[in-house]
């Protein structure tokens, strides 16, 4: 299904300029002659839609949120599998994936009830895995980008009032750290951890194409 395509998932906090990481870095290979498809999620199918409005809302229960977030991903899934079929890139760049439902509808549970007796972020992952193992891709690595705190909320403001409520707050936010951290520590060989700081997306970005062109080629080794 997949030929020799490798997929890396772009995950990150709110406002770490990950989306804007994830779009150079495939300008960069493109023009180094690899093929890149990109895919975002919650995307346009509907329950991506349904997803993003009501899922979004403050009133919803955080386990429902994180449902829908992951029903949608399961649906993206498809519309992923086609693209490989169809354009058969070397490298498909998932902007957030089932990882993402995951660790921000943990997050969310957290910061509403607390932290007695929920499972971590690997357990829970482990399951959605097992449950899942035919729904979803299995990604070859995480880039999971982060930012200063303060930078960070520089650059929400810099969105004209387009984010919510949990994208500003920083006790949420720094959930959402720690539990892609306990992912990376599950994980470290799956994970590339980036720090997007200001000034610097020209050379992180040149950086990680050339990183993940060594993986690809690793990767296709070992199959």
């Amino acid at each position: 299904m997949r030929n020799s395509t490798y997929i890396a998932v772009w995950e990150g906090t709110d406002g770490s300029g990950k989306t804007t990481l994830m779009k150079r870095v495939a300008r960069i290979l493109s023009r180094r002659g690899f093929r890149v498809v990109t895919h975002k999620t919650p995307g346009a199918m509907r329950s991506g839609v349904f997803a993003a409005s009501y899922g979004n809302s403050p009133r919803i229960s955080p386990l429902s949120r994180m449902l829908l977030f992951l029903a949608n991903t399961v649906d993206e899934t498809e519309a992923m599998v086609r693209k490989i079929m169809r354009a058969n890139p070397h490298f498909l760049f998932i902007d957030r994936y089932y990882l993402c439902s995951a660790v921000y509808g943990l997050a969310l549970i957290r910061h509403r009830r607390g932290l007695q007796g929920l499972p971590s972020i690997v357990e829970l992952v482990t399951l959605l895995e097992r449950l899942g193992k035919s729904d979803y891709l299995v990604p070859d690595i995480y880039l999971i980008v982060d930012v200063d705190e303060e930078e960070r909320l520089r650059r929400l403001r810099g969105k004209r009032g387009r984010e919510g409520l949990l994208e500003r707050d920083t006790v949420f936010q720094n959930m959402v750290r720690e539990i892609y951290g306990e992912f990376s520590r599950y994980r470290p060989s799956q994970v590339i951890k980036l720090l997007n700081e200001p000034n610097r997306l020209d050379e992180l970005a040149d950086s990680t194409a050339s990183k993940l062109v060594e993986l690809r080629a690793r990767a296709l080794t070992a199959r």
